[in-house]
């Protein structure tokens, strides 16, 4: 939505800038950082990513 972040994805880091999306399974090991100031993202999970997260 606004800034940048940092996806670091597995063994790949990726940089996500403002207009830009990234999908992904979301059991691959994964997290995010804002990159030279705030940054405001949004997460859209589907009911399998929230299903594998929960453990039912």
């Amino acid at each position: 939505m606004s800034g940048t972040v940092v996806l670091y994805l597995g063994e790949r880091v990726i940089r996500v800038e403002t207009g830009q999306a990234a999908s992904f399974a979301t059991m691959t090991p994964h997290t995010l950082r804002s990159d030279r100031g705030p940054a405001e993202i949004l997460i859209i999970l589907d009911h399998n990513g929230e299903r594998s997260h929960l453990g039912t």
